[in-house]
This record gives structure tokens, C-alpha cells and sequence, in this order.
């Protein structure tokens, strides 16, 4: 493959059998694909996003070399908490099943290739229910009421639950997070945990 010739930016997808590809595909990105099976065809063109197919077993060094370069999200078929760990400390920018519906799973590969880092709430919140992350968490260049909220959407908390939990309306509630995310220069609260995860890794 020659992507030295491409001009417009893309998704690589590094799959060695094709599934992933075809899922990928079929999401009707809007965006070129370009399929490659080993890493050693990776050209750095006009990429946007390259996702990592992983089946089986995950090349870690390969996800981490890939990372520093370039914005790197793992499609799994087979997740699990101790990989979703790992792809955060390896600096993936997400880690995604791709049993997710596929609107969810579109709008995870969509939201990366802006920027937003793609990690399941329910992957988040299993890997800040670590308490070292939970200790760092009072290091942050956050205020002690957006400490309090960041550590409550990690753990699902929607806005009711959070204004429950600190004893304040929903509408204060709100503007805690709206804050956060502000604070955090982040668009949703998946890429605030996602953030704090990255940056205090477990």
C-alpha cells in the first residue's frame, strides 16, 4: 500500500485478519480507510487515527510505539479490565469493544479522531475504582468540590446521583461538571475520566 500518494486524512487500521476492518467499514465513517497487517507497512502519512485490532493477545511495545506518534485507539474483541489498564498506562487513546452498538461505536471512532479519548464509562470507572488513582486524584489542578465530582462520574454517577451524593441540587451539580470539563478542557465527562486516568495511571 502507497500512502505516501494520500491527501486526505484517514483511519489506519492495523488488523491482521480483516474483521475489525470490515466493522470499521461498515460504520460508514465518512473518512478513507486503509487496512495494513503488519506494522512495519505503516507510512506516517495524512493520518487521523489508527486503530489497533486486537483479538487474542495485544502487542503492548507495539501499542506504545504506535502512541507516541500518533493517536492510537484499540478495537478489542475480547475485553477486559486488566487490558483496559494496561492500553491507559501505555498511552492508547481509547480502548473499545466492538460489541458496542454500532451508532456507540462510531460515534467512539468519530469522537477520536477529534480528539476525545475513547473509553467506556464502564471501563473508566472500573479503572479509577483503583484507590492509588483515587489518593493522586487530590494532586489535581482541581478545585476539592471538582475532586468530589470527577471521582463520582468515574464511578457512573449522573448528575441526580452526584447532587445526591454531595447534598446540592441538580442545577449546582451541573455547573460543578460543566466546570470540570471546562477546567479539564475536555467535551464530555468519558474524556474527563479518561484524561485523569491518563494522567495518574494505575
Amino acid at each position: 500500500m502507497d500512502l505516501a500518494s494520500v491527501t486526505t486524512s484517514g483511519v489506519l487500521v492495523l488488523d491482521r485478519t480483516g474483521a475489525v476492518f470490515s466493522l470499521l467499514r461498515a460504520l460508514n465513517l465518512g473518512v478513507p480507510l486503509w487496512r495494513i497487517t503488519t506494522a512495519a507497512e505503516i507510512d506516517h502519512a495524512d493520518i487521523s487515527l489508527t486503530v489497533v485490532a486486537a483479538y487474542d493477545q495485544t502487542d503492548w511495545p507495539l501499542i506504545g510505539e504506535l502512541a507516541e506518534s500518533m493517536t492510537t485507539v484499540i478495537l478489542t474483541t475480547n475485553p477486559n479490565p486488566a487490558d483496559a489498564a494496561h492500553a491507559v498506562a501505555m498511552g492508547a487513546f481509547g480502548y473499545v469493544d466492538t460489541h458496542l452498538p454500532s451508532e456507540a461505536l462510531r460515534r467512539s471512532i468519530l469522537g477520536a479522531m477529534r480528539g476525545e479519548h475513547a473509553y467506556s464509562r464502564r471501563v473508566l470507572s472500573t479503572l479509577i475504582k483503583n484507590g492509588r488513582w483515587l489518593r493522586a486524584s487530590n494532586a489535581l489542578p482541581l478545585t476539592p468540590r471538582q475532586r468530589e465530582v470527577i471521582i463520582l462520574i468515574a464511578r457512573g454517577a449522573a448528575d441526580k446521583e452526584i447532587a445526591r451524593s454531595l447534598g446540592i441540587t441538580t442545577a449546582t451539580a451541573q455547573k460543578h461538571v460543566t466546570n470540570l470539563l471546562r477546567r479539564l478542557n475536555v467535551p464530555n465527562r468519558a474524556a474527563a475520566v479518561a484524561v485523569m486516568s491518563t494522567a495518574y495511571p494505575l
